[in-house]
């Protein structure tokens, strides 16, 4: 066969080198203009930006780890840890109580359903007796659907046995969420040295732990509330290393099981995974303005990273905004940018929490067994008086950055009370830009300024296409632009 002719009936494979330009919308980004000169300068690698939380697993104090063991003593080891699970898992799903308005509309609701099943006008042919019946029914029906429908709450009681649990199970966990929130506080700001520290809530003393650990120097009151005595009893054996008779590696702690009517001020408060233990809102937020009342610096609220966890800490931070009184004003240090609100729990779509992760080593009764666990917490710190901090409107981290080729994906929350998602890549944001946004990490900031998406044209090479004879072939081939 002719060679010319093969190449005619054999598929013909036509490679179009064109330049197809189109629009994409870019969104201008700023690096801090002192982060900027920094890494110009090899002063400072992109990755090591001041935005990053260089925070690791972290460990429990041996010492702590140590006394907690020797306060475990004789209780089953096994019965503990199968005891310490299921309080995790009561911790995680757990609901705050249902305020009257809730209830309102749930019984209404209910009512609805069971008119359309047990009608009232089916009484009518009924005798007074089968009517009383009828309406028993009724009420019964309501209730078991109401109670099928709602979070049976009730504040938890801690004993001796019931406080150990709680140590075992919450001690790490608790100690790496406060240790990562309040290491912030002196990465951001290292001017503050607390010299007192009040804890509502403070169960076995982790915040003490945490706080203790990093300004140890500088504190010299550690006053604890917390209704159970077990807990409050268990808390001093700890600081004392696991025996009575030793003296507490820690001066000046005290112990209370009520909040005191003192007027004293303390530079650092913490309200740790208590709020749940309130029966309502309105014994919340009067808790939270006693504590806003004794803080004179920092006041930092957490709870688990669920949904429900997240509202009740967004309540809190949302009253303590309102307060118009000049000695009650303040904002919000971490980890909002702005004192705006939130905008992931203030959209009804978005059925997400605000929250955000540790990796921590849990307490090992067993030392046989090596393992590491992840929590997920929402908190908030607010800071007494007005915003001094310059960096406080970068954005926020607030979901894993996605890394591809070339390219950094950063769900951030912005100054302006915004969620918004930038796809970063260094041809369009410069290098400096992509850099810090390819080391960020949940939870961290970006030294940027965000501006508004405009229009731009990028520009794609074309594909290959395929031929399978002469006639597919374009009769006038495409110019390269």
């Amino acid at each position: 066969m002719n060679l010319s002719m093969k190449n005619i009936t054999k598929p013909l494979q036509l490679i179009v080198f064109k330049q197809l330009s189109r629009n994409t919308s870019k969104i201008a980004v700023e690096v801090d203009e002192h982060v900027l000169r920094k890494i110009e300068n090899d002063e400072v690698k992109a990755r090591q930006h001041p935005g990053v939380m260089k925070f690791n697993r972290t460990l429990l104090p041996a010492n702590i780890e140590k006394a907690l063991q020797k306060a475990v003593g004789d209780f089953p080891i096994k019965t503990l840890m199968e005891d310490s699970k299921k309080l995790n898992q009561f911790i995680a799903s757990r609901h705050p109580p249902a305020e009257a308005e809730e209830m309102n509309v749930k019984v209404k609701k209910i009512m609805e359903e069971i008119e359309t099943i047990m009608p009232q006008e089916q009484m009518g042919n009924l005798s007074e007796q089968e009517r009383k019946q009828w309406q028993q029914r009724r009420e019964q029906l309501l209730q078991r659907r109401l109670r099928e429908r709602t979070f049976a709450w009730k504040p938890v009681q801690y004993g001796q046995y019931e406080a150990l649990v709680y140590a075992v199970a919450r001690g790490a966990h608790e100690y790496g969420v406060l240790m990562r929130i309040l290491q912030e506080i002196k990465t951001r700001d290292s001017s503050f040295k607390p010299q007192s520290y009040f804890d509502f809530g403070s169960g076995v003393g982790t915040g003490m732990w945490a706080s203790s650990n990093l300004w140890k120097d500088s504190i010299f009151e550690y006053f604890n509330v917390d209704s159970s005595r077990h807990m409050n009893e268990l808390s001093e054996l700890i600081l004392r290393d696991g025996n009575e008779n030793q003296q507490m590696t820690l001066k000046n702690v005290f112990y209370r099981q009520f909040l005191p009517g003192l007027e004293t001020k303390y530079d650092l408060v913490i309200c740790s995974h208590s709020l749940f233990e309130l029966a309502s809102s309105e014994n919340r937020l009067s808790v939270i303005l006693n504590l806003w009342k004794k803080c004179d610096g920092y006041m930092i609220i957490v709870e688990e990273g669920t949904r429900r966890g997240s509202q009740l800490v967004n309540e809190a931070r949302d009253f303590v905004l309102s307060l118009e009184k000049h000695s009650l004003v303040g904002h919000v240090f971490a980890p909002c940018p702005h004192d705006n609100i939130c905008p992931r729990l203030s959209n009804p779509e978005d059925r997400t929490p605000c929250n955000f992760e540790i990796t921590f080593m849990p307490t090992n009764l067993n030392k046989n067994s090596k393992r590491t666990a992840t929590a997920r917490f929402s908190y908030v710190i607010l800071k007494k008086g007005l915003p001094e901090d310059s960096t406080r409107a970068w954005p926020r981290i607030v979901r894993p950055t996605l890394l591809r080729s070339k390219h950094a994906i950063c769900r951030m929350c912005t100054s302006e009370g915004k969620l918004q998602e930038i796809i970063f890549t260094e041809s369009k944001h410069g290098r400096p830009a992509y850099r810090c946004a390819k080391a960020g990490r949940w939870g961290d900031r970006l030294p940027i300024t965000i501006g508004e998406p405009f229009e731009t044209m990028t520009k794609t090479k074309a594909k290959t296409i395929n031929h399978t004879n002469s006639e597919n072939v374009p009769q006038q081939p495409m110019k390269e632009e």
